[in-house]
């Protein structure tokens, strides 16, 4: 089967996942903005990862945009959020408000925690980052927000890799 990864992030967290991704599997990986509705095509095995922004994914047009090439391959999509994985109310909301209903019933979706690095951000987000952790009330979620945090580690991509390399000849 014929693969690709594609992924869609602000700061770096989605695309060092990615080609981590891309190393284990051997398989292309590309920006979102390059991949269009007849380059998916050509594959079988997609493997979309998007970073989350404001309750949104980064990806959230491309994905509606290209929703029907996306209908009929094998889907794996990992969503990387400041969010540590556990939070499975948050992880239904931002699946609920950012895929089509053909997406939720077919796609293995993976949560993975990733990394801020405050003096990198943008003055909006270091502002939106700011405001949030002002209004935060848990002390720990604030002084994370403050100071930044990296969850990055190439061994949280094991169950994506095992289930991907399941299916065969990738």
């Amino acid at each position: 089967m014929k693969g690709i990864i594609i992924y869609g992030g602000k700061y770096g967290a989605t695309e060092q996942y990615a080609h981590w991704l891309a190393d284990a599997l051997e398989m292309p990986v590309s920006k979102a903005e390059d991949v269009t509705a007849n380059a998916l095509k050509l594959y079988e095995v997609v493997v979309i990862g998007s970073s989350v922004y404001v309750g949104s994914l980064v990806l959230r047009d491309w994905l509606a945009r290209n929703n029907s090439s996306l209908k009929q391959k094998k889907l794996f999509i990992f969503i990387v959020s400041s969010a540590n994985g556990q939070d499975l109310h948050q992880q239904q909301m931002l699946i609920n408000n950012n895929f089509k209903r053909n997406i939720i019933d077919t796609a293995k979706m993976f949560f993975l925690p990733g990394r801020c690095e405050v003096a990198k951000l943008s003055w909006k987000d270091k502002l939106l980052l700011k405001m949030g952790a002002w209004l935060e009330k848990n002390p720990q979620k604030k002084w994370i927000m403050k100071k930044g945090f990296d969850y990055m580690d190439r061994r949280r991509l094991d169950d994506i890799v095992g289930q991907i390399e399941g299916l065969g000849d990738v």
